[in-house]
């Protein structure tokens, strides 16, 4: 096989990239070299298209539906065969991109000849399309897996205003514009299977594929695995190994409108749907950017950007944020990286009433900034950590953003040649931008002022929820009314042939056609911890010796000693830490602005979030070598001193309200918070959960609440608390131990905390009443249905009953399992799950974005009483099944160590967790040992009672006009 290597070259001297053209069928080829257990594949394909059928979406979900040489379901079943968790896509506007990522090198190169048969030579029957796109039920019910998934997103704030936004800039009908998932009223009307066949014969070519592998694998590898695919395309498809990636229509991401600048803007407003006119909505900045080609320049208004709006004391957040009257909650900002770049800039959560004046408001912000003085300081700390952020993110084995300038790179090479080369020279550019004057960064800021060309304004409005409500009862009565039970009927019977048709079984001579790969050879990746370093007199500091070069201090709070108000109050502390004003009452004191600004210049990041076991405070800190001395001084700081400022949390408290506001449109986000709020009611994840923020945020005073975290702050840092340290060996040892022990203010250092509590403390003991009557919660704006079952179990982590629920839990989720087949198969639901979870004391089924949410209970429920009331059960639950389930949790499991960070955190589990250590080996040995047997009676002894009135709590959130 004839390779032409294209492109080569090094990102941040570590990771190399060298891109191939495979002469024969002109597929593309890019391997980005990197060390590690997980080898990964992103096989992307330009995939613009011209109307909102939902080509690209539809014909995503299709190429998993088999291909001419493996039947449906195979795909999945291979991939977990070689230590995968299976496989996924995503559709974006200008390409389609399929992905996989293996545990070792043997199941990756095994795998990646089945998927590029799938997705080049894929079935695209009649009968998927029934199923996995759209239909009409017997009931004159709208269904299907891309349908479901469609209804969630169509009519949120976000996807009304974005695609407002692309019509604005780029013009109605442009392929930058379109609804590449779909419109659900074309998706009813115009999308056809016929169309997907079309349009996967123009767009899915080897000539337009670039194969993009993250992972210690060489080209030689990869040829001799794609051999006979290769081969498969040249007697198939006629190929043209000369033509540039292309789907035939044209990828310019021309801008339609002219840049305009703030003072002549259009300003669209737009109507979401909201139950009250005074809710929360958003607002979006779109400014026509610089070429692609100029990775630099770009690099530059990047950071100027940031420079804006990423901290409390940045220009726009500390006048639209910290103000006594909000006008949003937060901003950010996303690039798209077509031909001509462009930059939205988004204020999320703003405040309706004042959507009038933010225009102004925000070009007053920018000139003020652009015609004041810089602080050039802070833009070379920002470049500093930005470019120090992206060698941690490569040493964490985090390759996105290499993947997607590879993705950028082969999508629009006609228009810049060598893209991935020019990329690889970032940290080039950050050092030179660090040498730019005062002049360059005005001119900067400047040229993206007058760049502007599109404002959106999304508003809420309780009239247009009553009326598409309204519309959708009398859209599906009239069907029902129009088609006539005759109809209907002959509706019914095409989707149960095509789920028939679809209702494959792999065979066993295709189930041993897949070597599986040897496990024991992952053993290598056990964790170990090097605990109170010799000379250190406190037993809650922890070091983790990992092959890094930057310091991660990770400290993590129990909140087990606060009262209920105060547990409510977490939310607004993790808020405000580390934007407090610090002083010590002698000689340190600042501002909360000037703590903002210290915290982005001297840590990489810093996050402060309820983690590990859901109830604990954790703050995370990670310092580079050089700003370890100050970065130190600075937490310390920050854990004694911080000032509790009733104008700074006034400010986070009005902020928390809005984004409570706006979460309680989303069905999701309401069926997690009654999960909490029920079962845990007197928890810290319950207290901060929406529905109880929603009443206590209203209820408690700004005093009260000042009063409360001062207690609070004071008493966070005590011996209830653990100190992780993670780092090389060589940098550990430069750390000044008795600094480290002056982190804490101790109650009593010779305590060791090592066991925290954890949600299942808090398991309400009297369930009685809520098991014997479903809850039933409607959520106005919400279009697609959710629900919930739980039941408590008693298991430790990683111990064989916890092993076995995670097989199960795999088994429960294969998309072409016995389950999957019934739900997501049959258009019931989008997505379902059943977990159980040791530190939550849980076991919990949910099924999400589903069309008809009492329909696929129903269909979950009759499997599982087959599967106990059968004579011959293993044969339902099937051997096969269980097996790949297996690969699939041993994937998971070798991905929770995919490098020494993650391994470091997936350590805290048995340091903290009251629970045995083991080891990977150990684990994987228990995991060896599960059976179908093992399956069969997990189902008869927990499984069943989620379906069972009086043995299980069920919660439901569905659309306002519908019912259970």
């Amino acid at each position: 096989m004839e390779v032409e290597l294209q492109s080569e070259g090094k990102f941040y001297e570590t990771t190399k990239f060298r891109k191939y053209r495979i002469g024969s069928t002109g597929l593309t080829v890019t391997i980005l070299e990197h060390n590690g257990p997980i080898i990964s594949a992103d096989i992307a394909l330009k995939t613009l298209t011209s109307d909102d059928d939902g080509l690209p979406h539809t014909l995503e979900h299709l190429v998993f539906m088999g291909s001419s040489s493996y039947p449906k379901g195979f795909l999945d079943f291979a991939a977990n065969r070689c230590l995968s968790n299976g496989t996924n896509a995503w559709t974006d506007q200008d390409h389609t991109a399929y992905t996989v990522s293996c545990a070792g090198k043997e199941g990756f190169l095994s795998f990646l000849p089945l998927f590029l048969d799938h997705i080049l030579f894929p079935l695209l029957t009649d009968e998927g399309f029934v199923t996995e796109v759209y239909h009409i039920n017997g009931d004159g019910q709208d269904g299907g897996v891309v349908y479901c998934e469609m209804q969630t997103y169509e009519n949120t704030m976000d996807c009304i205003a974005d695609r407002a936004f692309a019509k604005s800039v780029f013009g109605v009908g442009s392929p930058y514009s379109v609804e590449t998932g779909g419109m659900l009223h074309e998706l009813r009307t115009s999308c056809k299977v016929e169309k997907c066949r079309k349009f996967h014969e123009q767009a899915y070519r080897p000539e337009n594929m670039n194969i993009i592998i993250s992972g210690n694998v060489s080209i030689e590898e990869v040829t001799a695995a794609i051999t006979e695919v290769n081969n498969k395309i040249l007697k198939n498809i006629a190929v043209d190994t000369l033509a540039k990636p292309t789907n035939g229509t044209e990828m310019n991401g021309t801008i339609s409108t002219k840049s305009t600048g703030f003072s002549s803007v259009n300003i669209e407003t737009i109507p979401f749907p909201s139950p009250e006119d005074d809710d929360p909505g958003c607002m979006l900045f779109g400014f026509k950017s610089l070429p692609l080609g100029q990775p630099k320049e770009l690099l530059a208004e990047d950071i100027m950007i940031e420079y804006m709006i990423n901290t409390s004391a940045s220009p726009l957040t500390k006048e639209l944020v910290h103000v006594a009257e909000p006008f949003c909650s937060s901003l950010s900002y996303h690039r798209y990286y077509y031909p001509t770049t462009v930059v939205q800039l988004r204020l999320q959560e703003t405040n309706s009433g004042k959507h009038s004046e933010l225009n102004h408001v925000v070009h007053g912000i920018f000139c003020n900034v652009r015609d004041g003085s810089l602080d050039l300081d802070r833009i070379n700390s920002m470049l500093k950590n930005k470019l120090l952020e992206s060698k941690l993110e490569i040493e964490d084995n985090d390759l996105d953003q290499l993947v997607s300038y590879a993705i950028v790179d082969h999508l629009y090479e006609k228009h810049c040649s060598d893209l991935l080369g020019e990329y690889s020279k970032m940290e080039k550019y950050y050092t030179e931008l660090m040498d730019e004057s005062q002049e360059f960064w005005r001119g900067v800021l400047s040229r993206l002022v007058d760049s502007l060309v599109t404002c959106i304004i999304s508003q809420p409005s309780s009239d247009l929820l009553t009326t598409m409500e309204e519309e959708e009862v009398e859209r599906i009565q009239n069907r029902k009314e129009e088609l006539g039970e005759e109809k209907l009927h002959s509706y019914g019977e095409i989707l149960s042939r095509a789920e028939e048709f679809n209702d494959n079984t792999i065979t066993p001579d295709l189930f041993t056609a897949i070597k599986k790969p040897e496990t024991s050879k992952f053993d290598l990746y056990d964790v170990s911890t090097i605990s109170n370093k010799t000379g250190i007199q406190h037993p809650n500091v922890y070091f983790h010796n990992i092959n890094s070069s930057f310091y991660k201090f990770y400290s993590i709070i129990d909140t087990d000693k606060f009262s209920d108000q105060e547990k409510s109050l977490v939310p607004l502390l993790i808020e405000t830490c580390c934007n407090l004003p610090i002083d010590d009452g002698k000689t340190v004191s600042m501002t909360g602005d000037e703590v903002a600004s210290k915290c982005e210049k001297l840590f990489l990041n810093h996050s402060v979030s309820i983690g590990l076991f859901k109830e604990q405070i954790c703050m995370e800190f990670t310092l580079s070598e050089d700003n370890l001395d100050d970065g130190i001084l600075l937490l310390q700081q920050l854990l004694m001193w911080q000032v509790v400022d009733s104008k700074r949390v006034s400010e986070y408290l009005q902020n928390l309200k809005s984004t409570v506001k706006a979460n309680k449109r989303c069905g999701y986000e309401s069926l997690q918070s009654s999960v909490y709020q029920h079962l845990y009611p007197y928890s810290v994840s319950a207290k901060s959960s929406l529905f109880c923020q929603e009443h206590f945020l209203e209820s408690i005073s700004l005093e009260d609440a000042c009063s409360a975290l001062k207690v609070m702050f004071k008493e966070l840092f005590t011996s209830d608390c653990a100190l992780h340290i993670i780092s090389s060996q060589e940098l550990l040892d430069k750390l000044d131990t008795s600094r480290i022990v002056s982190l804490f203010k101790l109650d009593n250092p010779s305590v060791e905390k090592s066991n925290f509590v954890n949600l299942k403390t808090f398991l309400l003991k009297d369930r009685e009443s809520l098991m014997e009557e479903d809850l039933i919660i409607k959520v106005p704006g919400e279009e697609t249905s959710y629900m919930a079952s739980m039941i408590p179990v008693s298991n430790s982590l990683y111990d064989a009953v916890d092993i076995k629920m995670r097989v199960f839990k795999n088994w429960f989720g294969n998309l072409d399992g016995v389950i999957g087949r019934e739900v997501r198969g049959k258009g019931l639901a989008y997505h379902y799950y059943a977990e159980s979870s040791a530190l939550a004391g849980n076991l919990m089924m949910q099924l999400q974005q589903s069309t008809d949410v009492s329909a696929a209970f129903c269909a979950v429920k009759e499997l599982i009483d087959r599967i106990i009331t059968s004579e011959n059960p293993v044969e339902i639950v099937n051997e096969s099944q269980v097996e790949l389930a297996k690969s699939a949790t041993f994937y998971s499991l070798v991905d929770k160590v995919r490098s020494g960070h993650s391994a470091a955190a997936w350590d805290l589990n048995f340091i903290h967790g009251n629970t045995s250590r083991k080891s990977f080996g150990e684990i994987s040995r228990i995991l060896e040992a599960v059976t179908c047997q093992d399956i069969v009676d997990l189902c008869r002894e927990f499984y069943y009672k989620l379906f069972t009135k009086g043995e299980s709590v069920k919660i439901y959130t569905i659309p306002q006009n519908k019912e259970v």
